[in-house]
């Protein structure tokens, strides 16, 4: 799995070879990091008669020849995606990517480059190359049909399951977040355990609706959200178990909140709306400020839970 080692603040930012930002939300974009894909020039150097043939072929062709060979052009490259690629969502996904990269020109996909003019070919010094040349090339078209036909497919449609519109509308709960997790830096976690007020309170709304609060316990919900997100001094309510919300930074002028990121902290979080992300519809009452504060942790879970799923779906992409 591809790394998360930064947060894209702006198109200002450096970033380095085989990174690109990776938008995850409308307020979130993180930097990718793909130099553990183990890409194909990453293989080891091919040698001995492959390596030889490829080599007389190459030393027939002047540079400039050369050169051209290792071009395909945007219409070429669209058209080839389109005859083997049966997947509506991974086609726009490569070509989402190909027109970011033809934009930025980010050496995300070194020594691939994708120039402002629409092509795709490689960086002139691997041009000079022919045992490179013949790494990069070795095994490419197997590897990628191995690909393709792996990939498990909706019964429904040729979409594949990852693009497939039933596990866009279906939330399931998987243990898959620990595997993001484990791949972002500490400034990454940082930025996904920052809940904005009117996130929460979006997914608050949610839950108090689907699980039909009656209108005592939901003012009860409620007053435990301002508790946490707008009150200066929430020790005063009656009723408050300062307990439950301990380790949790609020920053009351910006209407936002930092969850600490320890994993068994974001474990507990998760675990505590696992019924709810597993579907549970059953009615629901918070009779005490206690509870209430219980629930307004779960939509705690529920929120970083979403964020990291998603983040998995877009790594996955």
């Amino acid at each position: 799995m591809a790394k998360l080692v930064d947060v894209y603040r702006n198109d200002e930012q450096k970033l380095g070879r085989r990174q690109l930002p990776l938008q995850i939300d409308e307020t979130l974009t993180m930097v990718m990091d793909l130099n553990s894909m183990g890409f194909l020039n990453d293989n080891p150097i091919v040698k001995g008669k492959e390596l030889d043939e490829f080599t007389t072929k190459y030393k027939v062709l002047s540079p400039e020849e050369v050169k051209f060979a290792f071009q395909v052009n945007r219409k070429d490259l669209l058209n080839i995606l389109s005859q083997t690629i049966p997947c509506v969502g991974c086609r726009r996904s490569v070509e989402r990517l190909f027109y970011q990269l033809m934009k930025s020109g980010h050496p995300a996909l070194d020594p691939l480059v994708i120039l402002k003019e629409g092509y795709l070919t490689l960086q002139d010094d691997h041009l000079g190359w022919p045992h490179l040349l013949c790494t990069l090339l070795h095994g490419h078209s197997a590897r990628l049909n191995d690909l393709v036909d792996s990939q498990l497919r909706s019964k429904k449609s040729r979409r594949c399951v990852l693009h497939s519109l039933d596990s866009q509308r279906t939330r399931v709960l998987s243990t898959a977040w620990r595997d993001v997790w484990s791949v972002m830096k500490p400034q990454c976690r940082d930025e996904v355990v920052l809940i904005d007020a009117s996130a929460l309170m979006a997914t608050l709304e949610n839950y108090l609706r689907k699980h039909r609060f009656c209108g005592e316990c939901r003012t009860k919900v409620l007053r435990a959200y301002a508790l946490l997100v707008e009150e200066p001094d929430p020790a005063q309510e009656k009723g408050y178990v300062p307990a439950l919300y301990a380790g949790i930074k609020r920053c009351l002028p910006d209407k936002h909140i930092h969850l600490q990121t320890k994993t068994e902290y974001i474990s507990d979080l998760i675990t505590r709306a696992e019924p709810e992300l597993m579907g549970s519809r059953r009615e629901r009452h918070a009779k005490t400020l206690e509870i209430a504060q219980e629930e307004v942790l779960t939509c705690l879970g529920i929120c970083v839970y979403e964020r990291l799923h998603r983040i998995q779906l877009r790594l996955r992409e």
